[in-house]
């Protein structure tokens, strides 16, 4: 009888896979008209967030309040050419940038949430657009704004208070004039960098933009479509529009050495990279029509691959951290937007002792092939965690070994096995709790 309630439990859960996923479709999505093929997304938490884009003489910036159910037009009184990059400073200040085919680029901003916007920069010369805005994690109101050469060099804005103010940093050194659309990226006042648009490379300054140093990366191809680093500024990431499945990983900050890791399987076009503020997780977005979203919680040993309720082909993606927990938007070139289903659990630097025995639900879940399983041991003592098939039978040891009192994680890899329901369970002196978790190929 044991049996037969799990087996029909499982063909209960498998039949209502298919609507669920660790990412949504947002249904307002649907209203947004206009953006382009580029567009690119920003959020502050689980409910705000914005998009821009637009074609040519026609920018637009859209924003939901409400995690994506309604879209609302608020390009306001902006002019000019389509917009490419944004930022939001806080709830009613967003700061957004544009891309001319040629002249001068320009940051709007808006302290209104959008009602009037005003223009705090123009670049001037022959060149502009403007890759990424992004704040400093540490600090929302240190922003640095990354722009295509037009004085010969590739050059990075910086401003102290909100947005308001604006001064140039000429990215001298790196070895490129022309940065990359999604690869701007910024820890604090010293530490902020971007890729580079025709050579694997990214370029950074850890002094505040005093000196810039330009690296290599270790994948192939030309165009540096994803950077980010880990506020520690040691762990980072890089890859091209045309590495997947390989992402660049360091260790040991921005000089490396890069080598290769391998995030999936296939093959991409486009991929981004957005780190989870105080975390060691990371999201990337791919034009993969399968899980085109991956996540890595180890700083980008390994990758899981997320589901995405059928969309594909994103362009952008933003996360933040907010309140332990990890949200995120995600846009496709068409587009639609997902959102972050279930906030992320973090315990960022595990400096948290625990009071009791907890076993977390699995992530992502519905998983292909990797999962990540996250518990806590408020005791010492041995722990051990199996897995079990849908019948009951002992598939899988995970762990089973001796704990001190902390907060762990476990990656767990199925690929040798067949999609179904699988149960896992951790077992203690004293403590035993168990979960289901679902593979799907």
């Amino acid at each position: 009888m044991k049996h037969f309630k799990l087996f029909a439990l499982a063909l209960a859960l498998i039949f209502s896979a298919n609507v669920f996923s660790q990412w949504t479709y947002c249904p307002g999505s649907t209203n947004m008209t206009g953006l382009g093929s580029n567009p690119g997304i920003y959020c502050f938490d689980g409910s705000l967030a914005i998009v821009v884009g637009g074609i040519a003489g026609a920018p637009k910036v859209y924003r939901t309040t409400n995690g994506g159910a309604n879209f609302t037009n608020v390009t306001g009184n902006i002019t000019g050419a389509e917009m490419y990059a944004g930022c939001i400073v806080n709830a009613t200040t967003y700061i957004v940038g544009d891309g001319p085919a040629s002249g001068t680029a320009r940051l709007w901003r808006t302290s209104d949430g959008g009602t009037t916007w005003t223009n705090v920069l123009t670049t001037g010369g022959a060149g502009g657009f403007f890759n990424g805005i992004v704040k400093a994690s540490t600090n929302p109101n240190f922003i640095v704004a990354q722009s295509d050469a037009f004085a010969g060099t590739a050059v990075m804005f910086i401003s102290t208070n909100g947005g308001v103010n604006w001064t140039a940093s000429p990215q001298t050194g790196v070895g490129f004039t022309i940065g990359s659309l999604p690869s701007v990226y910024c820890i604090d006042a010293n530490f902020f960098g971007c890729g580079a648009s025709t050579t694997p490379r990214i370029g950074w300054t850890a002094n505040g933009g005093t000196t810039w140093t330009g690296t290599p990366i270790s994948v192939t191809g030309t165009f540096t479509s994803g950077v980010a680093f880990n506020d520690n500024k040691l762990n980072g990431l890089g890859v091209t529009s045309t590495s997947f499945p390989n992402v660049s990983r360091t260790t040991n900050g921005p000089g490396g050495p890069w080598t290769n890791v391998s995030a999936g399987t296939g093959t991409s076009t486009l991929n981004i990279l957005r780190w989870a503020p105080t975390t060691n997780i990371c999201f990337m977005a791919t034009s993969q029509t399968t899980n085109p979203i991956k996540m890595t919680t180890d700083n980008g040993s390994t990758w899981s691959a997320m589901s995405t309720a059928g969309i594909s082909g994103f362009f952008d993606i933003s996360v933040q951290t907010v309140g332990g927990n990890i949200v995120g938007f995600c846009v496709a070139g068409d587009g639609s937007v997902v959102r972050l289903s279930t906030p992320v659990s973090v315990d960022p630097t595990n400096t948290s002792t625990p009071t009791d025995f907890v076993l977390h639900q699995n992530y992502p879940n519905p998983f292909n092939p990797s999962t990540t399983i996250k518990y806590s041991v408020p005791v010492a003592g041995n722990v051990s965690i199996k897995i079990y098939n849908s019948m009951g039978a002992e598939v899988m040891t995970i762990v089973n070994k001796a704990h001190t009192v902390g907060n762990y994680v476990e990656n767990v890899d199925l690929s040798a096995f067949s999609s179904g329901i699988y149960f896992y369970t951790l077992t203690t002196d004293g403590f035993k709790d168990t979960k289901k978790m679902m593979l799907v190929k």
